[in-house]
């Protein structure tokens, strides 16, 4: 069964006749967990990967474990793939299921 919460156009609630709109929310839930970092959510404030304390870093092994520490923290299974791009960007799949 998929999560559902407000679902979110770059980070804006959408409303639709002066009402929130509800939708799955798996993917933006993933998305907000790599993201975050350690101490943004006061309910889980130890959840979190903060992907960007890891920029300029090499050490893909380390992230790809924290992000599958954190998502199977939520109850998913998950395998990250990182790939690099041909000039230099990192691509994160978190290769999640239920």
């Amino acid at each position: 069964m998929a999560r559902t919460d407000l679902q979110l156009t770059n980070n804006d609630i959408d409303v639709l006749n002066n009402d929130f709109i509800i939708s799955e929310s798996d993917g933006q839930h993933v998305q907000d967990t790599i993201n975050a970092n350690v101490g943004w959510w006061k309910e889980t404030y130890t959840s979190g990967v903060g992907v960007m304390s890891y920029l300029k870093s090499k050490n893909t092994a380390e992230l790809s474990r924290k992000i599958m520490i954190e998502l199977k923290a939520d109850n998913y299974n998950s395998s990250p793939i990182m790939t690099f791009t041909n000039n230099g960007l990192l691509n994160i799949n978190p290769n999640v299921t239920l």
